[in-house]
């Protein structure tokens, strides 16, 4: 009589099911250095816009259709200002997702607005003064000269308040893209980008249009001396410009 040894069958390794995984714990201690940052970010700003009301050409400004919302500065600062907002509660309450999607579409449209407006501000500034700042006389200040030599008929603001609108917001939101948020992936950096850009860009155009036809000037000097035709290349150009420069970050960022 043969006896045959006994095979003992293989042990399986068996996997978890997905329900019986472990999810990643949500951090939901509030982020203070973060907070920090984005409270102080936003401050800078805000304290900007209050103090140019308190300056002469409020007197010009505050008066007409649209008052300082004509400028693409003031709406792309109150941008800036609500993406800061938005990101110190979701510091402060992590675990609340809700408003970190609503914080990623302000980002994606501030940050190239911010961009292109430093970019255009500071090159007319030191280049062409002129074509950025309104004259003494326009901005309801004639008795006021500026302190900058050969600059007496331009009106400037001071330079804190100068540098907490036209500076900081651009600064502040790269700092945030780069170190704080993670990069933005398709269809959000393609078509989402796109849109957004092209919706911002008519949207300003239009209410730019609007706005010079009650008050019969534009608020930039360099847009009253361009025929509509000139314009509309200059606001389509802006847009595609602001396109352009988040693509650009984007693929810098890792």
């Amino acid at each position: 009589m043969i006896v045959l040894p006994s095979q003992t069958p293989p042990l399986k390794m068996s996997r978890p099911h997905p329900s019986t995984t472990t999810p990643k714990a949500v951090d939901a201690h509030p982020k203070t250095l973060r907070i920090i940052f984005h409270v102080v970010s936003a401050a800078i700003m805000i304290n900007g816009f209050v103090g140019i009301q308190g300056s002469p050409i409020t007197n010009a400004i505050g008066p007409q259709y649209g008052g300082f919302f004509q400028y693409l500065t003031i709406l792309g600062l109150f941008a800036s200002v609500t993406c800061m907002l938005l990101s110190t509660i979701s510091d402060y309450l992590p675990g609340v997702t809700f408003f970190r999607p609503i914080k990623r579409v302000f980002l994606l449209a501030a940050l190239p607005v911010e961009l292109v407006i430093s970019s255009i501000y500071w090159s007319l500034v030191l280049f062409a003064p002129h074509l950025m700042l309104p004259s003494n006389s326009s901005a309801g200040n004639p008795s006021e000269p500026s302190s900058a030599e050969g600059m007496d008929s331009l009106f400037r603001i001071p330079l804190w308040m100068d540098i907490s609108m036209h500076l900081v917001p651009a600064l502040a939101l790269i700092a945030d893209f780069f170190l704080l948020e993670r990069k933005f992936r398709p269809p959000q950096s393609t078509y989402g980008a796109l849109l957004l850009a092209t919706t911002f860009g008519i949207a300003y155009g239009f209410w730019a249009e609007h706005c010079a036809s009650i008050n019969g000037q534009f608020a930039y000097p360099f847009l009253n001396i361009m025929n509509l035709e000139q314009r509309v290349a200059t606001y389509v150009g802006a847009t595609f410009g602001a396109w352009a420069v988040f693509r650009g970050l984007n693929w810098l960022h890792k």
